[in-house]
């Protein structure tokens, strides 16, 4: 189950990338605002999965047109667990696994 936040209580790191605008992944599930944080200015959502594990749906000024990326709570370190935790996240959000474009199972000593 995922469920749109307020704010994150946690550090997010990239786990993988979607060939998708934000809000073509979010639809109707969450909100989608703007910021900036020490990185650059972005737009996207937050959200929590399964009511523990909170991530992001960001896309930063500079990254390809009609990409997003998805962030996963920073402690979580294993890459098969991240990769589940991918794999529920785009089904939650209905979207097709062949819109990833890049996921840290890719490149896990990033």
């Amino acid at each position: 189950m995922i469920e749109p936040i307020k704010y994150l209580s946690v550090d997010v790191v990239p786990q993988a990338v979607i060939n998708l605008p934000v809000q073509k992944i979010i639809g109707k599930q969450g909100h989608l605002t703007s910021g900036y944080d020490d990185f650059d200015y972005f737009e996207g959502a937050i959200f929590k999965l399964d009511h523990s594990i909170e991530i992001a749906v960001r896309h930063y000024r500079g990254h390809p047109k009609d990409t997003a990326t998805i962030y996963i709570d920073s402690r979580e370190g294993d890459v098969e667990r991240i990769t589940q935790l991918v794999r529920k996240i785009l089904i939650e959000f209905r979207v097709p696994a062949e819109a990833v474009a890049w996921e840290r199972r890719d490149d896990p000593n990033l």
